[in-house]
């Protein structure tokens, strides 16, 4: 499909709107993901324009070239409160988002686009615009919410906190022509959490992009990391990856694996790369749990070195407690490894029990010990299940997949199916 408007024979013209986008501002899963959507569409013909808060000093771009990059401040708490903390994200976002939604719809009334797509909180401040003035209701508006971490979030201090933040996110969305679910299985969260018409959710996956990470392997790095994590002996290698917080579970796993410590091999490894608050909790478990000696707490890794050690590693585990739609799993199936997942958020859609992995109930020590038990038993079958998890990919996941996916939403909004539509996969 072809990035051509069906009515007027242009190339499409999409606002893209966010707060953030790597390579500019930072390396999260939401940064990535404008980054590769703009990437893959311009790559495609559509004409994006990027709407990002402003630039932080010596920003490179790297290799991402929309057709033009829009800033707004977005910092106004500092040096008070951290910008991203919990109050001052509450201040800072939606000041952002109402700013640049208004900056966007003068372009719109202007008919300088044709789609208007934002992720986030950035829904926000273009549906209160777009309510505003019916005019821009001809225009087609996209939104995609990402993983709502705050409306999943066990700590009932910043579920209240959150509150005005979830009323807005949810304001925003319920505004749009179509919200975009990230996973078949969560399709349903965009209605349950934020109030959003069933008939105005699309399934259009996150993705990764197959091509970057598989050129990131590097053979130096993967013998550097075999010595430096003391690999060259281990047999079987665990790996799991994520920030070093109560949500991921990694608790969980360090329970399992003391009951299992007497079934598995004499030299078996546990590697857990990430940082974050729950490092010290995590040290002190995994001493009295009696693992330390196989347990290794890499700390953050660079790209290349984390796809470098994917590849020395035998098995993916990750037992989060809530997730959105797991970036970390498609990572490590891309290099071809089975997968023992906790079945939440977007993961099942990806972690097929006994093609490519196995499920785990999150939170859930007896039944993650199960699985694992199950998984070594299985161990022959690991290669097999590490060749399916590379096809579900490549198949579904992968960006340039996703960008024609995205490209033909649009085409059928233009085409005039604006009001709804029953909800589908992507």
């Amino acid at each position: 499909m072809d990035a051509t408007h069906p009515q007027t024979g242009h190339p499409i013209r999409v606002a893209m709107v966010a707060r953030a986008v790597f390579p500019l501002h930072g390396y999260g899963g939401i940064e990535r993901h404008v980054y590769h959507l703009t990437k893959y569409l311009t790559q495609l013909g559509v004409v994006v324009t990027l709407y990002v808060q402003s630039l932080p000093p010596n920003a490179t771009p790297g290799d991402l070239r929309p057709h033009a990059i829009e800033t707004l401040r977005y910092d106004y708490t500092s040096p008070i409160l951290p910008p991203n903390g919990v109050i001052g994200r509450q201040i800072n976002f939606p000041i952002y988002s109402w700013r640049i939604g208004r900056r966007v719809a003068r372009h719109v009334l202007h008919s300088n686009f044709d789609v208007v797509h934002t992720q986030g909180l950035c829904a926000f401040g273009y549906a209160a615009a777009r309510h505003r003035d019916p005019r821009l209701q001809t225009t087609p508006f996209v939104a995609n919410p990402h993983g709502m971490e705050e409306f999943r979030t066990s700590d009932r201090i910043k579920w209240l906190a959150y509150a005005p933040f979830r009323f807005l996110y949810a304001y925003g969305h319920r505004q749009a022509d179509r919200a975009i679910a990230t996973d078949s299985c969560t399709k349903d969260d965009l209605p349950r959490y934020l109030g959003v018409d069933p008939a105005r959710v699309v399934v259009i996956p996150s993705a990764i992009d197959v091509a970057e990470c598989l050129s990131q392997v590097r053979s130096e790095l993967r013998t550097a990391l075999r010595f430096r994590l003391g690999l060259t002996s281990g047999n079987p290698i665990l790996l799991s990856v994520g920030r070093l917080e109560p949500n991921k579970g990694f608790d969980v796993l360090i329970a399992a694996l003391a009951r299992l410590r007497d079934e598995l091999p004499p030299n078996w490894r546990w590697l857990l790369v990430g940082s974050g608050s729950a490092r010290t909790a995590l040290e002190q478990q995994i001493r009295e749990a009696g693992i330390a000696e196989h347990t290794v707490l890499v700390g953050r890794l660079s790209d290349e070195e984390l796809h470098s050690l994917y590849e020395e590693i035998d098995l993916f585990v990750h037992p989060t407690r809530y997730e959105g739609s797991s970036l970390v799993t498609l990572e490590a199936m891309i290099h071809r490894r089975p997968v023992v997942a906790s079945a939440i958020g977007g993961i099942p859609d990806k972690v097929f029990p006994g093609r490519n992995g196995l499920l785990v109930k999150p939170g859930d020590v007896d039944d993650l010990t199960a699985q694992l038990r199950a998984a070594l038993a299985a161990r022959a079958q690991w290669s097999e299940w590490g060749a399916e998890s590379e096809r579900i990919v490549r198949s579904t996941f992968d960006w340039p997949v996703v960008a024609q996916q995205t490209l033909a939403l649009y085409h059928e909004l233009l085409a005039g199916n604006h009001t709804s539509h029953p909800t589908r996969s992507g």
